[in-house]
């Protein structure tokens, strides 16, 4: 199972593809309070960076952190 994991919880917007429990690749982006600028692309590169689509991904986990997509 192919999971896209999403971290907005810090000044870090990071972005992981695993495979099971098997990490295939790791983007971070120092975002800066920017990750709504900085999320997408970061989704983008990494698909490219590992020849994957959104296709291939079963699962899409993120976070619920004190920052930015947040919701009350």
């Amino acid at each position: 199972m192919k999971i896209l994991s999403i971290d907005t919880s810090s000044n870090i917007c990071g972005v992981s593809i695993l495979d099971d429990n098997d990490l295939i690749c790791k983007l971070d982006a120092i975002s800066n309070n920017t990750h709504s600028i900085t999320l997408m692309p970061t989704i983008n590169d990494i698909f490219n960076k590992t020849n994957l689509s959104l296709d291939d991904i079963d699962l899409i986990v993120c976070d619920i952190g004190p920052r930015f997509f947040y919701r009350y």
